[in-house]
């Protein structure tokens, strides 16, 4: 049966999703500059976090969930029903901006390369890692999406060297890029992210030095 609390997370997986596939569409098809692409992002990805972070946990990603799921940090029935919501809300993204533009988008062929795949992989595990931090550290809102934002700045500019910097398989689909390497190297750049930062940070104790007076 379905009830608030069970919509809530879902919409906002759906409606985060979709904001950071339009500004992406809205970059993709006016400008070929990865800094001020990178920068729109991640503020795009800041204010859904802001928005939407406290109801479904801010993924947005399904590479994101997906390497949530295999750390055990969400179920496999929430994990679906976010992939889902997070694939409608990159094609929701696609279609309206087809509809306020009047034209149809075509789909973009992109070869297939290793390079492009590795560098959505590491592109990806920047961004988990940065959830990761802010998760683990209990960050507030603001501080949650400010490192958010700058995780998925950071991971744009290292995979914009070899490939379109898109870190998320449901804005490939809204970008009509929706190929072997956009969806396999985030999902594999998720699971390493997620699982690399939870087994090496997560629960440790920094060493603090302090001097002791005489």
């Amino acid at each position: 049966m379905l009830t608030r609390d069970r919509v809530s997370p879902l919409a906002a997986e759906f409606f985060g999703t979709a904001i950071w596939a339009y500004v992406a569409l809205v970059l993709s098809e006016t400008t070929a500059v990865s800094y001020f692409i990178a920068t729109s992002v991640a503020v795009a990805l800041g204010v859904a976090y802001m928005l939407f972070s406290s109801v479904s946990g801010g993924h947005f990603n399904p590479a994101i969930t997906f390497g949530m799921w295999t750390a055990r940090r969400i179920t496999s029935l929430r994990g679906a029903g976010y992939i889902v919501a997070q694939l409608l809300g990159g094609l929701a993204a696609w279609k309206l901006y087809e509809y306020f533009t009047n034209h149809s988008l075509a789909a973009k062929n992109v070869h297939y390369s290793t390079a492009t795949l590795l560098a959505e992989l590491v592109g990806t595990a920047i961004l988990a890692m940065g959830l990761c931090a802010a998760v683990a550290r209990a960050y507030t809102a603001l501080e949650s999406a400010l490192t958010i934002g700058a995780s998925l700045f950071v991971g744009v500019l290292v995979a914009a060297t070899a490939s379109t910097g898109i870190l998320n398989p449901a804005v490939a689909l809204g970008l009509r890029s929706f190929n072997a390497a956009y969806i396999l190297g985030p999902l594999l750049g998720g699971l390493i992210g997620v699982t690399l930062y939870n087994w090496l940070f997560v629960g440790t104790v920094p060493r603090v030095v302090r001097r002791v007076k005489k």
